[in-house]
C-alpha cells in the first residue's frame, strides 16, 4: 500500500503482486495446517 501511495502510476502491477503474495501466504498456511493430519502417524 505504501508503494502505491508513493508511485500511483504503478498501481496495476503493485496490486497484482500484492494479491499474489496474499494468496501464496494463505495457501501455505492452509497446507501447513492440513499436512500434519494427512501424514500424521
Amino acid at each position: 500500500m505504501q508503494a502505491i501511495a508513493r508511485q500511483p502510476e504503478a498501481y496495476g502491477i503493485i496490486r497484482q503482486n500484492m494479491l499474489l503474495g496474499f494468496a501464496l501466504a494463505e495457501a501455505l498456511a492452509l497446507i501447513g495446517f492440513v499436512v500434519p493430519f494427512v501424514f500424521g502417524t
